[in-house]
């Protein structure tokens, strides 16, 4: 078939298409012309030309406000966008559902005096649900499934909930380009299943004859803490073929060491992460810490499920197929009924399923196994100091982890998981560590422990003097002389004049702090003295704080690259399993 050469423009019709849009109401330009011709060789849509754009934007919202499905506004770019603004206003407040595509120039052009140019991205952002802006044409994937995403998640969002206008601005370079032959491809469409609170018999259905026999991956984040989704993430992690990672803050308390997900897939072959690929990804939860993770399921790109608690335009693995509204609770409660009273009729199922989990398992057991190996032989460093910290946290106690490094090194030994775990990892800031993590002591009555680097404790010592101050709360800092951080990782390692520029050593006199404010202080410069003063840090009944002070802060970066390199697998053991 023809197409228009535009990539972009063909993704995002080849999106709305396969999502349901039937109706477009275009006007004729230049700048658009790409979408024009797209439009004009597709059957499913059918594409009405009005030149005024005003007078478009009304006749849209009559199709949609009696179809109550999406329709597409499509116009050039200038002046044409704010034309539709009194129809879309009327879309907004009626709740009707709009998709307006807007083609405008590129960004270097805006302000620059060029015909027909003026700032379009977020024109309509006070009267539509979102809005997005698209780039000029790339040859990069990346920016190809960002196109993807961007019209599923502009479509679903028209369409759900309360029903409303969006506007998607389509940056294109040139404008009168040519046709393409186009071979049709099955482009991937997010689905949302609208379930909340309860799945209906039918959606289970539908979702059960999905997860039967498949090999299941459940992927947990950053979520508050829920006994009931512990119970149940448990139970369906039970199943055959169910393998659950979890990270530190996901606040998941389960048998089996879900955790420590890096030092189980850093540094393993290719081949072997091949035989651990799942046949689905179920992700719950926020903001992951684990880049590892993150890359490995997008290389392996199995299909990917989010529930209620994610926002379906969330498309972390760049798979997403399915969101189903409904708490995760809720869905692997009922999901594991079904599936064990389904397993228990048909038993001839389960060889390959067992196999996939004991091979997870093999895999986990050798890693972590030859990761604690490394640590006991290291010197002292970060790693050694976090590996005893974390596996001598008290049960009692909620943890709270500064950004950068502590909440790395969090994710690598968590054997030992404390009451909870909390971070500021919506956007990652370190600014703001010090103060929620007192917001967070006085809001629970046991100890809470902050785990911080010098470098973000520098940005608010002063809490140390607060008069209202829990005496449960108590700090640890690793001081390794600023961002350790930048030691470790590679576009800075080498810089010539990195530690002044990047780690930039902040010098808090930690001890002089302390006397200060009246906390207790104590200090550990190798394990030994570490081991020797945890005890006493935890029993403490005052406001104390730890100073971890790694001198050989180089050594302590290479033995992290070190350690993350370490693949204690054989893959010939797995060629046949």
């Amino acid at each position: 078939m023809k197409d228009t050469d535009n990539t972009f423009c063909r993704i995002l019709l080849d999106i709305l298409e396969a999502q349901g849009v039937r109706d477009v109401v275009a006007s004729p330009g230049s700048r658009n012309a790409p979408l024009l011709i797209s439009c004009s060789y597709r059957e499913n849509l059918n594409t009405r030309v009005v030149t005024d754009e005003r007078v478009a934007g009304f006749i849209a919202l009559g199709m949609a406000s009696v179809s109550r499905r999406p329709v597409v506004l499509m116009c050039t770019s200038g002046t044409a966008l704010y034309n539709y603004a009194p129809a879309v206003a009327e879309a907004y407040y009626q709740g009707i559902p709009l998709i307006i595509i807007s083609a405008d120039r590129p960004f270097h052009w805006i302000d620059q005096q060029d015909s027909q140019t003026l700032s379009q991205p977020g024109a309509l952002s006070k009267i539509v649900k979102k809005s997005f802006d698209i780039p000029v044409n790339s040859d990069a994937k990346e920016m190809e499934w960002y196109v993807n995403r961007t019209a599923n998640e502009a479509f679903i969002l028209a369409s759900d909930n309360k029903p409303g206008p969006v506007h998607i601005n389509l940056q294109i370079e040139a404008p009168l380009s040519n046709t393409a032959d186009s071979t049709p491809v099955l482009s991937r469409v997010i689905r949302i299943m609208d379930s909340a609170p309860a799945l209906s018999q039918k959606d289970i259905g539908i979702l059960l004859d999905s997860l039967i026999g498949k090999k299941i991956l459940v992927v947990a984040g950053y979520m508050a803490p829920d006994n009931s989704l512990n119970k149940y993430i448990s139970l369906f992690s039970s199943l055959p073929g169910v393998v659950t990672l979890c990270e530190t803050l996901s606040n998941i308390h389960m048998k089996g060491n879900p955790y420590a997900i890096d030092s189980v897939i850093s540094g393993l072959s290719l081949e072997v992460k091949s035989k651990l690929k799942p046949d689905l990804v179920i992700s719950i939860g926020g903001a992951l810490v684990s880049r590892m993770l993150k890359e490995y399921l997008r290389e392996e790109t199995p299909e990917i499920w989010t529930l209620g608690d994610t926002y379906y335009g969330i498309d972390v693995f760049k798979n997403l197929s399915l969101n189903i509204k409904t708490e995760p609770a809720y869905f692997f409660k009922v999901f594991y009924y079904a599936l064990r009273r389904y397993y228990r009729k048909n038993a001839e199922t389960l060889d390959v399923l067992k196999e996939y989990a004991q091979r997870w398992n093999k895999v986990r057991s050798m890693q972590l196994d030859a990761r604690r190996r490394f640590v006991d032989q290291a010197k002292w460093s970060e790693l050694k100091a976090f590996q005893r910290i974390l596996n001598t946290i008290p049960r009692s106690h909620n943890l709270f982890l500064s950004n950068g490094t502590p909440v790395r090194y969090a994710q690598l030994f968590t054997e030992n998981i404390p009451h909870a775990s909390y971070s500021n990892r919506g956007v990652s800031g370190i600014e703001g560590t010090n103060a929620t993590a007192v917001g967070c002591a006085l809001a629970y009555k046991d100890p809470t422990l902050l785990i911080t680097g010098d470098m973000s404790f520098a940005y608010a010592p002063g809490i140390m003097g607060l008069e209202f101050l829990p005496p449960s709360f108590k700090i640890i800092i690793i001081n390794n002389k600023g961002g350790g951080i930048f030691r470790f990782i590679s576009p800075t390692r080498y810089i010539e004049h990195r530690d002044k520029f990047f780690c930039a050593d902040p010098k808090i006199p930690m001890k002089d702090l302390a006397a200060t404010y009246g906390w207790v202080y104590m200090s550990a410069k190798s394990d030994e003295e570490l081991e020797k003063y945890l005890t006493d840090f935890f029993a403490c009944k005052k406001n104390v704080i730890l100073e971890i002070i790694v001198e050989d802060e180089e050594y302590s970066a290479s033995l992290l690259r070190k350690y993350m390199r370490i693949d204690a697998t054989d893959s010939s053991s797995f060629r046949h399993s």
